[in-house]
């Protein structure tokens, strides 16, 4: 899969303004946090993202707190995950899908506990058809 590019690219963080704004330059968070100038340049873009310990040094230097340095996704709530809870119950309760099913591990020849993938799509489905409304 080749590198997003910025016009398909989500805003996740926002180093490069804050970065700006407060006088400092991509190279010197590149020294600071001590990863290649191309890596703060794909931070900058929203490419690729700073991991949680890259994010608290930039947040360090930037004396900015990390929620700071993440854009808004602009979501709203719309009681999806209280909603979503009430179906999982139901479908516990009523049809009797578990949370988890034995599946058999191919690479080491044992069952293991898996997450339902039934009780998944079925949650997945729920969610769709709740955000339609």
């Amino acid at each position: 899969m080749g590198r997003k590019t910025a016009k398909n690219t989500l805003k996740i963080n926002q180093i490069k303004e804050i970065t700006k704004n407060v006088g400092a330059s991509s190279r010197l968070i590149s020294l600071w946090v001590d990863v290649d100038y191309t890596t703060v340049s794909g931070w900058n873009s929203n490419t690729s993202q700073p991991n949680y310990e890259n994010l608290n040094e930039i947040g360090e230097l930037l004396e900015e707190d990390n929620g700071n340095l993440l854009a808004s996704q602009g979501r709203k709530n719309t009681g999806l995950a209280k909603a979503l809870e009430n179906e999982l119950q139901r479908l516990r309760k009523e049809e009797g899908l578990p949370y988890e099913i034995e599946q058999l591990d191919k690479k080491k020849g044992v069952k293991v506990k898996v997450n339902n993938p039934k009780l998944i799509r079925r949650l997945r489905e729920f969610a769709e058809a709740y955000k339609k409304k």
